[in-house]
């Protein structure tokens, strides 16, 4: 027997039938088949599901409304119903001419847009015209209500104001006037204040009882006339019955009933009538004791020159006018004759002043033509001797003097009129130091061709020539021109 391997005894072949592998068969179940209905169904179930679960947890469930036209209000409202967070709500605001102040002119999420509570939400609103713009002002004056308010609806002036008033000078609707506030006409925008005052014609006439005024005060009638918007005329005449300023009769009795805007018309008294006398000629103490007497105030305070002195010689009312007590007359007292003993050594000039002054008193005093004279004690220009008395209507005669008649008496004389040259300005002036009634005038003048201060020339001011052992009065000069070179 041949020998087999050691593996070989391992093999099937020679075993029992009992260690032999046994053969392993799969057991395959038979699936079941799926319905595609149901499943469908399934799907489509978990489906719903899904969207129900969304929509419940996580989509937006706020639907945005459509705020243009709205204002601020609607929006805030709007937020606190929905629970909207409020910091997530943003206003701007910008000058709209057509919008009211207020109101929404656009959103930034469209309206019907579903939103969270935390949405971010810009709005824009209207702040309405803008109040800095410049508004032209036309006529008002010119302009009826209805145009007024045109004119203020169209340019949407808030700030400007309409008023109406009774007014008898302006036709109803008509302006009145008008006043400015915070600016002027010329700079008007909207932020100024402008107040137009409109007319609404005459005022209704009311009903008046006329009360009884006679023998009352006129100013008591003035003040009950225009208290009841009555109009007032009035006339006066004297009565020597019923007391100056009183009412003597009136148009309308008493308990009568008038309109207002009707008139009363009223007599008042001037008191008593006083005739003027012709005082001419009276003297200061009879012209007052009529005065008193007759309740006439007076002012004696003016005076004119006349002969009668002390005597009245003229009144303010003429004789036989009529006055009321109270009335006053001035009337003028005679100072009788000008007195001229005063002026003796004055001056020809104060004379002349002295005349005019009195003429405007009524003194018609004539100053004759002035005599001139030589004097040695009367300055030069000072009176000599006048009129020793002078009446209402005179004249008056004057003598003036020149002066001292000056002999001039020093070969120098002969000098400056010869050869002024040979001289200058010092030895002029120890010249008339020596001759101090000579009075004397320097001038000076410029001459290349001398010395300065040599006397260019030398002359007497009243044209006569300048030489020794001739007389000069003293009211002349002697006029004397110095070379000046300005050196």
């Amino acid at each position: 027997m041949a020998d087999k391997d050691f593996l070989s005894q391992f093999s099937d072949a020679n075993k029992p039938e009992s260690f032999k592998e046994e053969e392993r068969i799969p057991v395959v179940k038979e699936k079941k088949k799926v319905n595609p209905l149901l499943l469908g169904i399934a799907i489509a179930l978990l489906l719903a599901i899904a969207v129900l679960l969304y929509f419940l947890f996580l989509a937006p469930k706020i639907a945005v409304p459509d705020f243009v036209g709205k204002n601020k209000s609607d929006v805030a409202a709007w937020v606190r119903q929905q629970g909207i967070e409020a910091s997530g709500i943003v206003f701007d605001e910008t000058y709209d001419f057509d919008t009211e102040e207020g109101t929404v002119l656009s959103q930034n999420v469209a309206a019907g847009k579903k939103v969270k509570k935390d949405v971010k939400m810009n709005f824009v609103l209207s702040l309405g015209p803008d109040p800095d713009e410049a508004i032209r002002v036309p006529d008002l004056s010119g302009m009826t209500k209805s145009e007024v308010q045109e004119w203020i609806s169209r340019n949407k002036l808030s700030k400007t104001k309409v008023v109406t008033a009774y007014n008898d000078s302006v036709e109803e609707d008509g302006v009145i006037s008008y006043s400015f506030s915070g600016c002027e006409e010329d700079s008007f925008t909207r932020a100024c204040s402008l107040k137009i005052s409109v007319s609404k014609g005459p005022a209704p006439a009311g009903k008046v009882t006329v009360e009884d005024f006679e023998k009352k005060l006129y100013e008591t009638v003035e003040a009950w006339a225009k208290s009841k918007k009555i109009e007032l005329s009035k006339s006066e005449t004297y009565s020597d019955k019923v007391e100056a300023g009183y009412v003597i009769s009136q148009s309308i009795e008493s308990g009568k009933t008038i309109n207002e805007g009707d008139t009363l018309h009223v007599v008042v008294s001037l008191g008593k009538a006083i005739s003027i006398p012709n005082m001419y000629g009276w003297t200061r103490k009879e012209v007052e004791n009529w005065c008193r007497k007759n309740g006439v105030a007076y002012d004696d305070s003016e005076e004119d020159y006349d002969t009668t002195n002390g005597l009245c010689i003229k009144q303010s009312i003429n004789p036989g006018s009529i006055v009321k007590e109270g009335d006053i007359i001035y009337f003028i007292i005679s100072k009788g004759d000008p007195d001229i003993s005063e002026f003796y050594g004055t001056t020809l000039d104060e004379l002349k002043a002295w005349v005019e002054k009195i003429n405007i008193e009524s003194a018609r005093v004539t100053l004759n033509k002035p005599v001139y004279d030589f004097s040695d004690s009367v300055p030069a220009g000072n009176i000599i001797s006048l009129s020793k008395k002078v009446k209402t209507g005179g004249s008056i005669d004057v003598v003036i003097s020149k002066g001292k008649n000056v002999y001039l008496n020093d070969t120098l004389w002969d000098t400056l009129r010869t050869d002024p040259h040979s001289l200058n300005e010092e030895d002029v002036r120890n010249l008339f130091n020596a001759n101090p009634d000579i009075s004397f005038v320097f001038r000076y003048e410029k001459n290349e061709s001398l010395e300065n201060s040599v006397v260019l020339s030398a002359s007497r001011s009243d044209g006569k020539q300048l030489e020794n052992h001739t007389y000069l009065p003293q009211s002349e000069s002697i006029v004397v021109v110095v070379n000046d070179k300005g050196e």
